[in-house]
């Protein structure tokens, strides 16, 4: 129970924050093609059930619209929102989205939303150079799946190992803020 607590209060907290933008408006933004290059233009905002799966772009305000999917591109901005294409194990297996960028390091977090049963519920996914997890897979085995995304950082690995006070995870957010400013990249 307590760990579907938490994700609300991801859900909660990861959506607070950020501008009100119109669906189905194009806004400046960028494409980051495979290669890492960025290619201005105009990002269609789109649905939420539409925006993790594809990205329609035009080069141009009046341009020819092009549609990409996350197999396409490396990712795409629009106006202060940045998505990255990410292959993450799910449940129950791996699956590729872009995902919304919430915080930027050695490792990152990211989120998109759901739709089930009518209600919108945020998951979040950590992704270190080696893998991308689904933080959902944390409700069994926490401790051990968060120390090995942070195993180079042995000593925060052990405080999450050793279940310290404030190392749970519930207080995900804050450990991958430590992590991220103590590594080298």
């Amino acid at each position: 129970m307590k760990y579907t607590i938490l994700v609300i209060f991801l859900t909660i907290s990861a959506f607070a924050q950020g501008q009100d933008y119109k669906i189905s408006q194009y806004y400046e933004g960028y494409i980051i093609k495979k290669d890492g290059t960025k290619e201005r233009g105009y990002i269609l905002y789109d649905d939420e059930s539409v925006r993790y799966e594809s990205v329609t772009f035009k080069k141009e305000q009046k341009g020819k619209k092009e549609r990409f999917k996350p197999k396409d591109i490396a990712g795409y901005k629009v106006s202060d929102k940045v998505y990255h294409t990410v292959q993450f194990q799910d449940i129950p297996f791996k699956n590729t989205k872009f995902l919304m960028l919430e915080k930027e390091g050695c490792l990152n977090m990211y989120s998109y939303r759901t739709l089930s049963e009518g209600a919108w519920s945020t998951v979040m996914i950590l992704k270190n150079d080696e893998k991308a997890i689904n933080t959902q897979n944390f409700i069994m085995g926490y401790a051990d799946k968060m120390a090995d995304l942070v195993k180079d950082d042995q000593e925060l690995a052990a405080k999450i190992k050793n279940k310290e006070k404030g190392y749970s995870l519930l207080n995900i957010e804050a450990i991958v803020d430590e992590y991220n400013s103590n590594c080298k990249k």
